[in-house]
């Protein structure tokens, strides 16, 4: 499998929170990862489609931020922000699954001929239907390789548990057999999270899908269901609760 190659991602995800309630849970989910050709309607699998209903599925109004709409919306953005070498767009994310949808965080990988990754859109959304796009690349204009780490400051409201305040660290990394991504977040206060998702790439074909539907079949519902689970934890055990604020007016930090 090429590193561009459109696949099925067997991921896990472990979230694990510091002070000042400790608060670890992991849970399995599977990603996509997606080319121009895939995002374009023009993939050679029957269960999946783009723009149009099916057991596993992707529509526009899934992804963009303000600013910044869909693959071509990140082309442009790569253009903009003149970041050089930029010759594919991928994106990893949770598809819908029997229609649903929820993303946290999705990632759109602008890779280099080679694979090599340029730039990464890190698109998050929040339960409350906000969204914002972190903008990760190296200042030297480096290629973001397995063991670089961007920095970006915390703009979009995510957890209830956090103020708006602190940064977020990402790292990359992209290989053809797995790909994995890693959130530090620091709040500036001595608290704050860390995300890992990783997992095996395996070809993007009917069976893989099949194979994933059979196996987790709620997706993304169980992404949320996990989600407010934890929540109502941290609750009972007396964490503050924050207001959501105003979301942020511009969409890319």
């Amino acid at each position: 499998m090429g590193l561009t190659d459109p696949s099925v991602v067997r991921a896990r995800v472990i979230h694990a929170r510091r002070f000042p309630e400790v608060n670890r849970f992991s849970y399995a989910v599977d990603y996509l990862l997606l080319d121009e050709e895939a995002l374009a309607g023009k993939a050679d699998v029957k269960l999946f489609s783009y723009g149009r209903p099916n057991l596993v599925s992707l529509h526009p109004k899934d992804h963009g931020v303000a600013g910044c709409k869909g693959i071509e919306g990140v082309w442009a953005l790569a253009r903009e922000r003149r970041i050089k070498g930029v010759d594919r767009v991928l994106l990893l994310t949770q598809p819908r699954y029997w229609g649903y949808v929820f993303n946290p965080v999705s990632f759109w990988l602008m890779a280099g001929s080679a694979g090599n990754l340029r730039a990464v859109l890190a698109e998050v959304h929040n339960t409350w239907g906000d969204r914002h796009g972190y903008l990760c690349a190296l200042d030297n204009g480096a290629d973001i390789d397995g063991d670089s780490w961007t920095v970006s400051r915390k703009r979009l409201h995510v957890s209830p548990f956090f103020d708006i305040a602190g940064e977020y660290r990402f790292r990359f990394r992209l290989e053809e057999s797995s790909v994995s991504v890693r959130i530090r977040y620091d709040d500036g206060q001595g608290g704050g999270i860390e995300t890992a998702i990783s997992g095996e790439r395996r070809a993007f074909t009917d069976r893989e899908i099949a194979r994933a539907l059979l196996s987790r079949p709620f997706g993304a519902a169980k992404t949320t269901a996990l989600i407010h689970w934890q929540a109502l934890r941290l609750w009972r055990k007396g964490v503050l609760i924050r207001r959501r604020p105003t979301p942020p007016k511009g969409g890319i930090t």
